[in-house]
């Protein structure tokens, strides 16, 4: 039975337009909030893991002016923006527009293009030495180095990844995409301080750059400096009451604060605007970071799970590189029992953000429930490589040692040694998830289940010990019994020679 525990916990960090669940409690560990188990330890992200890496990458157009209206996120913006486009554009007060971002070269496009191609059939070496070769044609183009970062990152390189960001911020030094993906990458290595006085830094120069104020504020939600928070994306608001990303912060910040009633009101009306009559039709209606917040608060008020998992698949069709979006479908999909479709979105998770220990906790689940024990074996082992605090992992393959145990048949020495030493091992796991907890073993909401598994797995490998001892025994005596035998069928053969 899929048991699914909405407890929030207090230390976790924000999301990328790459992977996971929203922005709501905040601090600094890689656990998310709401730990969904599919019977074992796979987890939701509410995105304040923040564990993506990376971010989008951006098929900006690298020859047109930039947008009437700014993009409606500050994480899946692709292009170019100015300061708003709404009709409160000439209101007094109104901060400067953001300064101009430069064209890329007619030497740079084409291999920016081969990279973007590259990237978009998995081929990251190819597509990162195709942004390389564009920034070296062209050192303004602050898009390559940005996306370079982005494949840096998926390929496991945050060093070099952070030092193509800060390159692209050199270049362009409001780049609301870059900007995002450096901060995350900061909140991920756990220095929330440090991104959001990195993001603070940027908004205070660009006041008029509406994205990287509502990052700001979303990372001010992180930092749990709700009322800040609040106040900042409602200042973005006083001059464009439409934009989408400030009102996307206010929601995460009722969220962490509990008011998920408030927040779901919030992105509710935005998605579907103001006439019941027309749904769909808000300026968030194709928003994906609002679809994803949808879905968290559709379980979080109403426990509508068959909502939410519409609301993250609408997410992933609308940005097809939202690693939050794709595990937190899979997690609800394994637990609807959709095997195999999880793992296509949990597949999809880990491959946009490598470095995300949740994301192969939840893979490796899956494949747990599909019984494809040595790659489930894979990816927990890796996602505690990722992360040794994620004593998740033990209570994971504490079942899946426990299950392959259970399939393998009784009869036969090597399937019987085999046996109990997976028995062995999975007592071992959940004895290592038990002491991970300490003290708060005792009142964990697993601990009546790891009790119950450990005094059956002691049963059992007493059994299992007897049945072997057994077996050897049997084996012995069968030996003992056709030695003499073939010795006296030796003593009556003649030698060789004598037969003359």
């Amino acid at each position: 039975m899929i048991k699914v525990n909405y407890r929030r916990d207090r230390r976790s960090m924000l999301p990328l337009s790459l992977v996971l669940l929203l922005c709501a409690a905040c601090g600094n560990d890689a656990q998310t909030t709401n730990n969904t188990g599919s019977s074992g330890g796979a987890g939701i992200s509410d995105g304040s893991d923040m564990d993506a890496s990376g971010g989008p990458l951006t098929d900006e157009s690298i020859n047109t002016p930039p947008p009437a209206l700014p993009p409606t996120s500050p994480v899946d913006a692709g292009g170019p923006v100015d300061s708003g486009g709404s009709a409160t554009n000439n209101q007094a007060g109104r901060p400067p527009a953001p300064p101009p971002r430069p064209t890329m070269s007619a030497g740079a496009r084409d291999s920016y293009r081969s990279g973007l191609a590259a990237a978009q059939q998995g081929n990251l070496q190819a597509a990162r030495d195709s942004f390389e070769r564009a920034l070296g044609s062209d050192p303004q183009a602050f898009q390559a180095a940005y996306n370079a970062g982005v494949i840096a990152e998926r390929m496991g390189q945050d060093a070099p990844a952070d030092s193509f960001y800060q390159r692209a911020l050199t270049i362009q030094p409001d780049y609301e995409v870059a900007m995002a993906a450096r901060a995350r990458l900061l909140v991920r290595q756990r220095r929330v301080p440090d991104a959001v006085a990195f993001v603070s830094d940027i908004a205070r120069r660009y006041p008029g750059n509406f994205l990287v104020r509502a990052e700001y504020a979303r990372l001010l939600v992180i930092a749990e400096r709700y009322d800040q928070a609040v106040d900042e994306a409602r200042a973005i608001l006083r001059f464009d009451e439409r934009n989408v990303a400030a009102k996307i912060a206010v929601a995460e910040a009722f969220r962490a604060r509990g008011r998920t009633d408030n927040a779901l009101y919030i992105i509710d009306e935005l998605i579907n605007g103001s006439d019941p009559q027309h749904p769909n039709n808000g300026p968030g209606a194709g928003d994906a970071r609002a679809h994803y917040l949808r879905a968290l608060l559709r379980v979080e008020v109403n426990r509508d799970v068959p909502g939410a998992i519409q609301s993250f698949s609408r997410a992933v069709e609308l940005d097809p590189q939202f690693a939050e979006a794709h595990n937190n479908l899979g997690v609800y999909l394994l637990q609807a029992g959709n095997v195999s479709t999880a793992i296509e979105h949990l597949r999809a998770a880990t491959a946009l953000s490598p470095s995300w220990a949740k994301a192969h906790l939840n893979l490796g689940d899956a494949l747990r429930a599909l019984h494809t024990y040595d790659e489930a074996t894979t990816e927990l082992q890796r996602a505690l490589q990722l992360d040794a605090t994620l004593f998740e992992v033990h209570y994971n393959m504490g079942r899946l040692h426990g299950e392959q145990a259970r399939e393998l048949a009784s009869t036969g020495l090597d399937n019987i040694n085999r046996k109990l030493a997976l028995l062995q091992q999975s007592q071992q796991d959940f004895q290592r998830y038990r002491d991970a907890l300490g003290p708060s073993f005792a009142t964990h909401p697993r601990a009546s289940d790891v009790g119950q598994q450990l005094e059956r797995l002691t049963s059992l490998i007493t059994r299992t010990t007897t049945l072997r001892d057994r077996e050897q025994r049997r084996l012995a005596r069968q030996s003992a019994q056709a030695t003499p035998a073939a010795g006296a069928a030796d003593a009556g053969a003649p030698a060789a020679g004598d037969g003359g």
